[in-house]
């Protein structure tokens, strides 16, 4: 159970909930299931300012599975409604791309993790492009 909290405001979870999707995840990963985690918490509804607060979930699950992180941007999916709360959920844009990105790896501690994240997946997710080489 999460509360919702409007388009772009922190999410706020029943722990108790939590806990158990946690054991689900991990569930689902000792089952060979691969899952795609936001580590934003939510769609970023303004990715022109930037990112969310990236949170450690991605990381905790990838140390804890011994499994590496791959990343996968997404760019456009701020169109698909509007940020403003007044205007709801009109869409304004219906072109959404998907960039995955090589093979996975293992990184060291959540702030690589995170630095790593917010250079790859904040650039596309932002502006639609990669980093230049």
């Amino acid at each position: 159970d999460m509360a919702d909290n409007g388009n772009g405001h922190p999410n706020e979870y029943n722990r108790a909930s939590f806990k158990k999707m946690l054991k689900e995840t991990q569930q689902a990963i000792d089952d060979g299931f691969d899952l795609l985690v936001l580590p934003e918490g939510q769609l970023n509804p303004t990715p022109e300012k930037g990112l969310q607060p990236i949170l450690p979930g991605a990381y905790a699950l990838s140390k804890s599975s011994c499994r590496p992180i791959q990343m996968v941007a997404l760019y456009g999916c701020h169109q698909l409604w509007h940020a403003d709360e007044s205007i709801g959920m009109t869409v304004v844009g219906r072109d959404v791309s998907v960039r995955g990105y090589p093979p996975g790896r293992e990184y060291s501690s959540p702030g690589e993790f995170k630095d790593a994240f917010s250079a790859i997946v904040g650039t596309y997710g932002s502006t639609g492009q990669d980093l230049p080489e």
